[in-house]
């Protein structure tokens, strides 16, 4: 394994990580009751999770080839590719928190926030440093 794949895996688990920190503090909050869901409603449920799962999946390969292309251009500033990783992974928490705080779905929630992994896994399988 090459220091920028390792680097590059490293950078996706750091953002697996806030993910997850994310989700614990949001999965406390609305089952805690600290926090009642504003909108608990099935309709508005099954719209949060069609639109923001939408923008999560269509996200995916757009990032993929950014971070593809970072890595062609900007081979001597490996930081910026990692960073914008680890971004990319835990990004998928901001597509799945707002589901269990608003709808309290824990379930969906937890769905959109595991697409995280997905993009862990995505940009370990496809973003490749550049041989010069």
């Amino acid at each position: 394994m090459s220091r920028f794949s390792r680097d590059l895996m490293l950078s996706g688990l750091g953002g697996l990580l806030a993910c997850g920190l994310a989700v614990a503090l949001s999965l406390w909050l609305v089952e805690s009751t600290i926090l009642g869901p504003p909108l608990p409603h099935p309709l508005i449920t099954l719209l949060l999770i069609i639109t923001l799962g939408g923008f999560s999946l269509a996200e995916i390969p757009l990032m993929v080839f950014a971070l593809r292309r970072l890595a062609a251009e900007r081979s001597g500033n490996p930081g910026l590719i990692w960073g914008l990783n680890g971004l990319y992974v835990f990004f998928a928490a901001i597509y799945g928190v707002p589901v269990l705080l608003i709808t309290g779905n824990v379930g969906s929630g937890l769905a959109l926030c595991g697409l995280a992994f997905v993009r862990f896994a995505t940009s370990l399988l496809f973003v490749r440093e550049t041989r010069q």
